[in-house]
């Protein structure tokens, strides 16, 4: 009887969600459109990106669950985001306000510690400073704010107990206080869930088979737990990112990304606790994706399936310009194929363009003659440039970016290597354009190919080399007293302060500073 019961259940709520699908919840927003399209997961087609503030965008990223390495699906995932974030700053030059959470204790966090037999704190940080290290070798902007979940605890409190207070949300027989579902009319408009993924949920505990925990009461002694007016516990994974974000963007958010393994439970569960406790129906406006990093046998690289890849070790193999290059190269939406032949034809691709700047330097400097027609070249930048723009506000198409820049480089390099005479009068400032528009194309998403430029990052090693090369051959002039190697040092010193380096020396040890 009581499995009928459940049963019942089941069906009842999978009528409600089919639905709701028939006629999607989603208020296009008020405010201001931007000419750029994006795809909505909750209409399924591409929608205008309008912004509630003229030329302000708000962004909330999921952040990491720092009980391991961040392996190369987080990195795709993440450089994607990146990428986005680039070209809504860079090219279109919005004004961009980002969030990122951290999710400092949870189930697995608390289980790895456990195991590892260490406090689970210091597990955390531990891993949350390898996730940062590794965003900064992957090239990855800093977002505005981080929020951690431990940091922020009596903010969740108090967002659950309002919740409890309204009667969306209820405390059960574990103890646990759940949220309600039966109070969301719209639940299931991001993913559309069959009944597979229903029964999966049967419970004895909660009023719903699709209710889930807003608050984790306490279940062992030993571990982690908050005071709060339930009972010791922590928070529920969903809750945190909806307290965290509110917190900062309040009732509605323009963007709210993340993988698309997210979509469903957790960003649905996001957007239902939120719009219960503002009283909105829509709080996040626009939900971006990233698709899934696969390996060659088309398997998904996840943690639960110990078919990861660290970052680290990618980094070992492979450049991150290269992987960026891997990234603008596939649809941010797509599901993308690691694979040691993507990664070869990204570096070829890459190289190809460095190669023609190279070229264009080498005409600039006189080292090649070349037959330049500048009416080809400029007419190619400005089909270009317009191709470029369409794409960027096609739901931020940067393959066929790299289409466009790849033609544009073929044409340009047939013209540089094509011999002139002599005498061959050289038209340098179409060959220039031609330069800057390749070099600040993929600045937009992140990628410097220019050489002048990619060198002056490793400045600091290379004046470090110098200037403890300079200091053992003043050491010799020191101890053999020969005055001629120590005016060669001065002078080392007198013209590298020309070039905007100091160097200080402090009897028989140098340092240096810009």
């Amino acid at each position: 009887m009581f499995r009928n019961i459940l049963l019942k259940n089941v069906i009842k709520h999978q009528l409600r969600i089919n639905k709701i699908h028939t006629n999607p919840a989603w208020n296009i927003p008020k405010g201001y459109d931007t000419g750029i399209k994006v795809y909505n997961c909750v209409t399924k087609q591409k929608e205008p990106l309008i912004l509630k503030n003229k030329d302000i965008v708000t962004w909330y990223t999921c952040g990491p669950t720092v009980y391991d390495s961040s392996h190369v699906g987080h990195a795709c995932c993440y450089v994607k985001l990146d990428i986005i974030q680039r070209i809504l700053r860079n090219y279109f030059k919005f004004n961009l306000v980002t969030a990122v959470n951290i999710t400092d204790i949870d189930d697995k966090i608390i289980g790895r510690a456990q195991e590892l037999n260490v406090e689970y704190h210091v597990l955390a940080e531990k891993f949350e400073k390898e996730f940062w290290d590794d965003c900064k070798h992957l090239g990855i902007e800093e977002p505005s704010v981080v929020l951690r979940v431990t940091e922020n605890i009596s903010l969740i409190i108090n967002f659950i107990k309002k919740l409890v207070e309204t009667n969306q949300a209820y405390k059960a027989a574990d103890n646990s206080i759940y949220f309600n579902v039966e109070t969301v009319k719209n639940y299931a408009k991001l993913q559309n869930i069959g009944t597979q993924e229903v029964t999966k949920k049967l419970g004895h505990v909660k009023k719903s088979v699709l209710d889930f925990a807003l608050w984790k009461s306490l279940k062992q002694e030993g571990e982690p737990f908050w005071d709060s007016p339930w009972g010791r516990g922590r928070p529920g994974w969903h809750i945190e990112c909806s307290a965290l974000a509110s917190q900062i963007f309040g009732s509605n958010i323009d963007i709210h990304a993340g993988g698309i393994d997210l979509r469903f439970p957790h960003h649905e569960n996001e957007e239902a606790q939120s719009c219960a406790f503002h009283n909105t129906p829509q709080w996040v406006n626009y939900w971006l994706h990233t698709g899934h990093l696969h390996l060659n046998n088309a398997e998904k690289m996840s943690k639960s399936l110990k078919n990861t890849i660290s970052i680290q070790d990618m980094l070992n193999n492979v450049s991150s310009e290269s992987f960026r290059m891997s990234c603008v190269m596939s649809p941010y939406q797509s599901n993308m194929e690691y694979s040691e032949e993507l990664m070869i034809t990204a570096e070829n691709t890459y190289k190809t363009f460095k190669n023609c700047l190279i070229s264009c330097d080498e005409y600039k400097r006189g080292y090649l003659k070349a037959s330049i027609n500048k009416n080809v070249l400029y007419g190619l930048i400005n089909k270009s440039n317009d191709n470029i723009h369409n794409a960027l506000c096609d739901n931020f198409d940067t393959p066929t970016v790299i289409k466009t820049l790849s033609e544009l480089v073929s044409a340009t390099n047939i013209m540089l290597h094509t011999s002139a005479s002599l005498d061959t009068e050289s038209d340098l400032a179409p060959v220039l354009a031609v330069k800057n528009f390749i070099s600040n194309t993929l600045g937009i998403f992140g990628l410097n190919a220019d050489n002048k430029t990619a060198e002056s990052k490793n400045l600091s090693e290379i004046v470090d080399l110098l200037s403890e090369f300079r200091q053992d051959i003043r050491n010799i002039g020191i101890t053999d007293k020969n005055k001629n190697i120590l005016q060669i040092c001065d002078s080392v010193r007198d013209n590298a302060k020309k070039c905007g380096i100091k160097i200080k020396d402090h009897g028989r040890l140098s340092s240096w500073s810009m």
